[in-house]
């Protein structure tokens, strides 16, 4: 190779590390951020600006054919035209301001009602922010004109017009604003705003402390934890229905046959915390002796662990503590036990949590014996039914067969039967009508035989806690 070669590939060298060194500069994860802060912003304001963009444009279609049909003039003087400016300017700062005040008074209100994280979803609402910018540019053109008008009435009656048109559209925009903040007031709409941000990535960001998120579950379980203590059925169950079809969006999303480790991991991890909150609800509501919220939350504990059944979801749980520091002053939830990271040791067993299949026996078994003291039985007889329905479909599944899904729902269904008599035979009213769905409706399937070993299992756990 000649020198005017080797000249030209060292240059071509030079070029490519400087190229490679610009793209590792590049913060891919804050463009990453602002992406999705962008799609988030799109997805909730492009109804908003399309709405007032046709209010828009129809008021400037509309009104100046009326005015120039019907030929009303709107200033006929200089001294005319001022005074329709000044008015203009000043009903509409009359108007804006009772409007913001009245806005913030909703605010509160639906803060001291719901939770105070609501306040996010009015501080993101795009038509207060349309409706407040439209308001004060009107204001500011008519403070402008006034201040530049001439004594000459020429040329202005088109400035006037304008300033009338935006005026006309500012007072038209009042009534979608009104109509969309009334509905924004409602329950089920705060809710549904708020579980469109449960995310996975941002559900383990909060569980793994890998960032100081707060938890994207509180305000929608602070909001049914308030409308449990006002006994208002309706806002709780929405509530918990979001929660159970967030949670079922997430695990539907893992592939089982194309699915990493971690994947799974993320997605265990994941509904174990969405299982937590349900069962606090849960406990709250069998406390307040609301048991219609109480059956709420246990169905749809129920259908979650259906879903992981089908999905796998089956063995430890594994949390990462060793980049966390002995003295920080953070702590895990281990289903219903806050545990701080300084009594783990990373290397041994208590760095699992309990499988999300075999961890929702724990929980439904919790639940039973709350509803056990304080007798409501329909509750027990739900508990009791799920508790057979997953460990019959833990049966039903081959690859379940040498975990201990089987025996943990077993296990804990006869641990309710020892609470007392009206329990047991509860329970066993509760598998005598599942059995009887299962003849029913799955005659010519399996679910029959995997029946069979449940039931086995659960009389083997009778006699092994009666000994």
């Amino acid at each position: 190779m000649n020198e005017p070669e080797k000249q030209i590939d060292d240059e071509s060298e030079g070029w490519l590390k400087r190229i490679k060194r610009l793209f590792v500069q590049i913060p891919f994860n804050q463009i990453k951020c602002i992406s999705y802060t962008l799609a988030a912003w799109c997805k909730t304001w492009w109804r908003s600006v399309l709405t007032y963009t046709i209010l828009l444009g129809l008021v400037s279609l509309i009104f100046p054919k009326s005015f120039t049909t019907c030929n009303i003039p709107l200033c006929s003087s200089a001294s005319s035209a001022k005074y329709l400016l000044s008015a203009l300017a000043q009903s509409q700062a009359a108007v804006i301001a009772i409007v913001v005040t009245l806005t913030l008074v909703a605010v509160q209100l639906s803060a001291q009602a719901y939770s105070p994280r609501v306040i996010t979803i009015f501080q993101k609402s795009a038509d207060f922010w349309i409706l407040l910018f439209a308001y004060v540019f009107s204001i500011v053109l008519d403070v402008i004109l006034l201040e530049t008008i001439p004594d000459n009435i020429k040329g202005l009656e088109m400035k006037v017009r304008s300033a009338t048109f935006l005026a006309i559209f500012a007072f038209l925009a009042l009534f979608p604003y009104m109509w969309n903040t009334i509905n924004l007031l409602q329950p089920r709409t705060i809710i549904n705003r708020l579980a469109e941000k449960i995310e996975k990535d941002s559900i383990l960001k909060f569980i793994e402390h890998t960032s100081h998120q707060e938890d994207p579950l509180q305000p929608i379980a602070d909001i049914v934890r308030a409308a449990v203590m006002k006994y208002d059925f309706e806002t709780a169950r929405n509530g918990i229905a979001d929660i159970k079809d967030r949670c079922l969006a997430i695990v539907s999303e893992y592939s089982t046959e194309y699915g990493s480790k971690e994947e799974k991991e993320g997605v265990k991890k994941s509904v174990a915390h969405f299982s937590n909150h349900l069962k606090e609800i849960a406990k709250l509501a069998i406390e307040r002796d609301n048991e219609e919220v109480a059956i709420e939350a246990i169905n749809n504990l129920g259908e979650i662990g259906m879903e992981c059944i089908e999905k796998g979801l089956f063995g430890k749980i594994r949390i990462t503590i060793e980049s966390v520091p002995p003295d920080a002053n953070v702590t895990i939830t281990k289903y219903y036990k806050p545990l701080p990271f300084k009594e783990i040791k990373p290397e041994s067993s208590e760095n699992q949590l309990e499988g999300t299949i075999e961890g929702m026996a724990e929980i439904l078994q919790e639940i039973g014996t709350l509803c056990a003291e304080k007798e409501l039985e329909k509750a027990i007889r739900d508990v009791g039914w799920y508790l057979a329905k997953l460990g019959t479909a833990s049966a039903a599944e081959k690859e379940l067969e040498k975990t201990g899904a089987l025996r943990a729902y077993a296990k804990s269904l006869a641990e309710l039967t020892r609470l007392d008599t009206t329990a047991a035979d509860l329970i066993k009213n509760a598998l005598s009508d599942y059995e009887s769905a299962l003849r029913r409706y799955h005659a010519e399937e399996n679910y029959l035989e995997a029946f069979n070993k449940f039931r086995f299992a659960f009389e083997k756990a009778i006699r092994e806690s009666q000994s």
